[in-house]
């Protein structure tokens, strides 16, 4: 048999040389294993500190979103105290009970558009009214400040909870892929125990 391989042309390769071949073999793998390995952790570091960093963000906005929910009912109440004092005191109980009603609608939980609506009119209806507390511009311009500001904030809450709602969103596909990162990962570290067994193995038959 070996005869007729040696007539081929064909060499036959020492044991010395099969086992330098599995040596390099096993040393390539080992060398491919840990680079892989070594991206795959980074890129892992990476995404867990991207997933800490979102966690701060959040507890940043809901702080925020306190503030500003607090910060918008205190620029109506101080709205309402100031026309109370220079305003619906002065009305008749129907008139002023109307705009007490409008203005209350106006502190609800709503969308900073329907917002602009109801404040817009409800600012038509006190000018009209004005007059006849006897009240100047001054009232209307202190007004308009506290529920612009007022508005202000609402506008800032809905930019907020976009950014939570995209926040989530993001941390979903992160947790996804930290998952399987972790699971190629553990693969790789297996991979890797077993190429540096097989060649420790190898390289004490080579001695």
């Amino acid at each position: 048999m070996t005869e007729n391989i040696e007539e081929a042309g064909i060499r036959v390769l020492t044991e010395g040389e099969l086992i330098s071949a599995v040596v390099e073999k096993h040393s390539r793998f080992l060398e491919e294993s840990r680079k892989e390995f070594g991206e795959l952790d980074s890129r892992l570091s990476q995404i867990e500190e991207e997933v800490k960093n979102a966690k701060s963000s959040r507890l940043r906005m809901e702080e925020r979103k306190e503030v500003l929910q607090e910060k918008r009912q205190q620029f109506y109440h101080q709205a309402e105290a100031y026309l109370e004092k220079e305003v619906f005191l002065k009305l008749d109980p129907i008139t002023a009970s109307k705009l007490r009603e409008e203005l209350k609608k106006l502190k609800g939980q709503i969308e900073p558009e329907e917002e602009q609506k109801l404040k817009d009119s409800f600012m038509e209806n006190l000018r009209e009214n004005i007059q006849t507390a006897g009240s100047g511009e001054n009232v209307l311009l202190q007004t308009e400040v506290r529920m612009e500001e007022a508005r202000n904030s609402n506008l800032e809450l809905r930019e907020i909870v976009q950014s939570e709602k995209q926040l989530v969103e993001n941390d979903g596909s992160k947790n996804e892929e930290i998952l399987k990162s972790k699971s190629q990962h553990k693969w790789l570290s297996t991979k890797i125990k077993n190429h540096e067994e097989a060649l420790n193995y190898w390289e004490k038959l080579k001695v």
